[in-house]
């Protein structure tokens, strides 16, 4: 049930409004649509491993162990209002759910690889 929350389409809308409300703050190389795809692929393609029992590359597991505010630091600043965009919170808050249950997945079972 969880993967049919995490296959849905991307907040373009949502991901858009932010960048156009927050366009003060982005700094000219950052793609926040490119780099929500990228964590948010992370988590999905760990799912498709574990249903598989597939061994995760360690370098993705790493990645579970960390929020999308963790690795992008740079989107600090919008954090606090992401509940204002709908959309993307809810996909937000689906992909956070997904990640936290693969953390505690993995805690109890060792389905990592070296890289």
């Amino acid at each position: 049930m969880i993967k049919e929350t995490l296959y849905t389409p991307f907040p373009y809308s949502d991901t858009t409004k932010i960048q156009k409300d927050f366009k003060m703050e982005f700094q000219g190389e950052d793609n926040l649509t490119g780099d929500l795809n990228v964590y948010w692929m992370n988590i999905a393609g760990s799912l498709s491993y574990v249903q598989r029992a597939k061994a995760i590359p360690k370098n993705q597991v790493k990645w579970l162990g960390l929020s999308f505010f963790d690795i992008f630091p740079q989107y600090r600043f919008f954090e606090e209002s992401i509940a204002g965009y709908p959309l993307f919170y809810d996909q937000y808050i689906n992909y956070e759910k997904a990640r936290k249950l693969l953390i505690d997945y993995l805690s109890y079972n060792d389905f990592t690889i070296e890289n």
